[in-house]
């Protein structure tokens, strides 16, 4: 294990996987999708595969590519959300340190950093309310509802840092931002916004974060330490793999 340091203004955090370990919750979720799928239909899906190409995929997209006959619609998605919540919940716990960073963050206010995540509100309000209770939320907090493109579209990263820009209104500043993800699809999302992404490897290895693109990978968010450099610049001390 070795340390690096970055300095940004903003820091810009995606959701499942990153701060909050859903993964249990979710591939439950998906799995029992596939086996009712499978006992009426012909043609199986493997849910292995599935499980694949749905990390860090919004479920509206999920849905449309493998389970086309299912109602697609804003209502249906977020209550299919909330059914992750709501039956698998008690599977799911914060990521490593997540609570200590964020606490870390809102330390220096709530302004500088943002949750950019490919669940619905209904999912991401419901983890964070479940598992971070005592920590303020973000005030620019992007969920599927507010983007017409998910990941590995920019549009989400670029969105939130365009609010926390106008939030700052900090003049004649050149403002930088780091990226925190699990999954190629959104550290793909990240490098195309024109960010460094930090890699987190609990959903996958560090080779696979690394090949998406990742500047670096961390094992978990213990390993990330925060510090005020300046007014508008945060110092993070990586402790990488």
């Amino acid at each position: 294990m070795s340390h690096k340091s970055i300095i940004a203004d903003f820091l810009l955090f995606d959701l499942d996987g990153t701060l909050v370990n859903s993964t249990l919750a979710v591939e439950k979720t998906w799995i029992e999708q596939c086996n009712n799928h499978n006992s009426t239909n012909e043609v199986p899906i493997d849910a292995e595969i599935l499980l694949n190409s749905a990390h860090g995929t919004r479920t509206a997209e999920t849905i449309k590519r493998w389970f086309p006959y299912l109602q697609n619609d804003k209502e249906s998605i977020n209550l299919f959300e909330k059914a992750i919540v709501t039956n698998y919940g008690h599977l799911a716990e914060e990521v490593k340190g997540a609570t200590h960073l964020i606490d870390s963050i809102n330390k220096f206010g709530s302004n500088q950093w943002a949750i950019i995540t490919s669940g619905t509100k209904d999912l991401a309000y419901g983890w964070f309310e479940k598992l971070f209770v005592n920590s303020g939320k973000p005030k620019v907090f992007i969920t599927a509802n507010d983007v017409s493109q998910g990941k590995p579209n920019p549009e989400g990263y670029l969105e939130a840092f365009s609010q926390l820009k106008e939030t700052n209104k900090l003049v004649g500043h050149e403002f930088s931002a780091v990226v925190f993800e699990d999954a190629p699809v959104g550290i793909q999302a990240g490098i195309a916004a024109g960010f460094h992404v930090i890699g987190i490897a609990t959903t996958f290895d560090k080779d696979t974060l690394i090949n998406a693109g990742s500047s670096f990978v961390v094992e978990d968010l213990s390993k990330i330490h925060i510090t005020k450099t300046t007014s508008t610049s945060f110092q993070l001390d990586l402790d990488i793999l």
